[in-house]
């Protein structure tokens, strides 16, 4: 799993923070160290973006730029890249722990990891504070060797049953409006996609979740049988964008009424037209969603 990365316009979308500043503080004051990509754009993570929305809080406040900057730099703890010994996320416990547990195929220490990160604070918190960046952190523990695919399939898995729990505990919102929420053909990164379900449950949708890699065929049939209020289609990596598109033509073609959002990562706004783009921040997509829906 490839730990999920912004760009620039989406990171500005989802913080309300104008490019140029964004590019300002990161040169100014060392906020955050996005990455690269092989064309030389700069690629935000979660933490980057937990940074960023942290400081325009407190500069919307009236705290002066640079006293902001060295606040979030002295609260906020090390980049959830850090090697193993690296300290908390937010409020959770270490992601090296997450990591050590995966590494480790320990169901005792992965159970207490992902009990104190979700203790003490609304879902919502847990979830964009700690819970997306850990597992941000344990893709690129992959990516540099330092955990095998089935280890860190062992972490998604217990993470799974979690959400599938608050899932279940946040719903099932009968007469709310209902809203179609899931995955394109072949589309297979998850877990982002029932954070956002259990977030848009919580704001009291009636949500119909499909889950991953949703056939053409399946998602124009429960649309024709359920006729919901919107739908919802994930698209978390680059590569599921052209079955989105496909699909998304679709829909809008038999559905033209229809409010139809897309979010994630692989989410190209040139390549998805005739879908809404929903804000790079989970939380805020499923209050954009929640909003329009109960409005009618």
């Amino acid at each position: 799993m490839q730990g999920v990365r912004y760009t620039v316009k989406q990171v500005a979308e989802a913080t309300g923070i104008p490019s140029a500043t964004l590019r300002a503080w990161e040169r100014r004051y060392a906020v955050v160290e996005p990455q690269r990509s092989s064309s030389h754009y700069r690629l935000y993570d979660q933490e980057d973006v937990r940074r960023l929305t942290h400081m325009a809080e407190l500069v919307r406040q009236g705290t002066p730029a640079s006293l902001a900057a060295s606040q979030v730099r002295d609260s906020l703890t090390a980049p959830i890249a850090a090697p193993p010994g690296a300290g908390p996320v937010g409020h959770g416990p270490p992601v090296a722990e997450l990591i050590q547990a995966a590494q480790r195929y320990d169901e005792t220490q992965l159970s207490q990891v992902l009990d104190r990160a979700l203790a003490g604070v609304s879902f919502e918190q847990a979830l964009e504070g700690w819970l997306l960046p850990a597992l941000s952190a344990l893709g690129r523990a992959w990516e540099r060797g330092e955990v095998d695919i089935s280890g860190e399939h062992f972490v998604s898995a217990a993470v799974q049953r979690r959400l599938s729990t608050a899932f279940d505990a946040a719903g099932p919102n009968a007469g709310a409006p209902v809203a179609l929420v899931g995955l394109p053909p072949g589309a297979l990164h998850l877990l982002g996609t029932m954070g956002f379900a259990v977030c848009l449950r919580r704001q009291g949708i009636d949500v119909r979740f499909l889950g991953a890699d949703v056939p053409h065929e399946s998602w124009e049939h429960s649309v024709a049988a359920l006729q919901p209020a919107g739908v919802v289609i994930s698209v978390p990596m680059p590569r599921d964008g052209a079955p989105a598109a496909r699909l998304i033509e679709s829909l809008q073609s038999a559905h033209p009424q229809m409010p139809l959002w897309v979010g994630g990562h692989g989410a190209d706004e040139a390549k998805l037209a005739g879908s809404r783009h929903l804000p790079v921040s989970v939380v805020e997509a499923a209050r954009t969603v929640s909003r329009r829906l109960h409005a009618g």
